[in-house]
C-alpha cells in the first residue's frame, strides 16, 4: 500500500518555470505519487521543457499523466489539416515553436516526448480519490465516463454533484481566474490559470498542503494575492492627484 504523498498538479500549459519551482518546493521522494491533471502542453512557451522535466521526474517518483483536451487536440492534429489548424489556434503554435522557431511542425516533436504523451490515461482512481482533467458524470462509474466530459466538460460549482463512489474528485481545465482553488469538499478544481496571471497549483490531496508558482517561476507566499488580482487592482485604482504646487 502506498506510504508516500499523493499530489495532484493542475494544468501546466507549457509553463516550465512554474513547474520547476513547484517541483522544487514539493521535493518529490521515491514513495510519492504525482498526478498531472492534463494540459501539460500549449499556450506557454516551454512545452518541450515541461515534457523533459516530467521524463526526469519519472526517475524520482511515481508519475501519472491524465489526458487533457490539449493532448487530445495534439493527437487529432496528426490526422487532418483541419484539426492541425484548430490545435495551432488553441496554443499549438507555441508548442511547435519550442522545438523549432519559427515554423515548427509535428515532425519536430521528439520521439521521447510522443512516447511520454502516449502514457496519458483518461482518468486515475485510487481507493480514496478520483482524478480527471475536466469533469465527470456523477452517476456513472469511472470506466463508463464519456471521454468528452472527462476532457472538455466545464466545472460549474452550481451543477457539480458528488460522484456515486463517494470519493472526492480532483480536476483541472476550468480556469479559476482569481487564482484560488475551488474546493466544494466532494470535488476540487485546481486549474488556477497559471499560464495567464494566476498560479500553477499542486495539492497534496491527503494533507491539503498547497504549492503554487507563477509562470515566471515565483513561488507564492501564504496569503499572497494572485498576480492577476494585483494587476486588476492596479488597473482599477485611480492614480493619486499631484500635490498642489506651493505658492511662492
Amino acid at each position: 500500500m502506498p506510504t508516500g504523498r499523493l499530489i495532484a498538479i493542475g494544468d501546466v500549459h507549457g509553463c516550465n518555470h512554474g513547474l520547476e519551482k513547484v517541483l522544487e518546493a514539493i521535493a518529490p521522494q521515491p514513495e510519492d505519487e504525482l498526478v498531472f491533471l492534463g494540459d501539460l502542453i500549449d499556450q506557454g512557451a516551454g512545452s518541450r521543457e515541461v515534457l523533459e522535466l516530467i521524463l526526469h521526474l519519472q526517475q524520482q517518483c511515481r508519475v501519472v499523466l491524465i489526458k487533457g483536451n490539449h493532448e487530445e487536440m495534439l493527437y487529432a492534429a496528426r490526422e487532418s489539416e483541419e484539426a492541425l489548424r484548430f490545435w495551432e489556434r488553441c496554443g499549438g503554435v507555441a508548442m511547435l515553436n519550442g522545438y523549432r522557431y519559427p515554423c515548427g511542425t509535428l515532425d519536430d516533436i521528439l520521439a521521447s516526448h510522443w512516447r511520454l504523451l502516449d502514457q496519458c490515461v483518461p482518468y486515475f482512481e485510487t481507493a480514496d480519490f478520483i482524478f480527471t482533467h475536466a469533469n465527470y458524470a456523477p452517476d456513472l462509474p469511472m470506466a463508463e465516463q464519456p471521454g468528452h466530459l472527462l476532457r472538455w466538460g466545464l466545472f460549474d460549482a452550481n451543477e457539480v454533484r458528488p460522484h456515486i463512489s463517494g470519493k472526492p474528485v480532483i480536476v483541472g481545465h476550468t480556469e479559476q481566474k482569481n487564482g484560488e482553488i475551488l474546493d466544494l469538499g466532494y470535488a476540487t478544481c485546481i486549474d488556477t490559470a497559471g499560464w495567464r496571471y494566476g498560479w500553477l497549483t499542486a495539492l497534496d490531496v491527503h494533507s491539503r498542503e498547497v504549492w503554487q508558482a507563477s509562470r515566471w517561476g515565483v513561488l507564492r507566499d501564504a496569503g499572497e494575492a494572485a498576480p492577476g488580482d494585483k494587476l486588476a487592482r492596479l488597473l482599477r485604482k485611480p492614480a493619486p492627484l499631484p500635490e498642489p504646487a506651493s505658492v511662492r
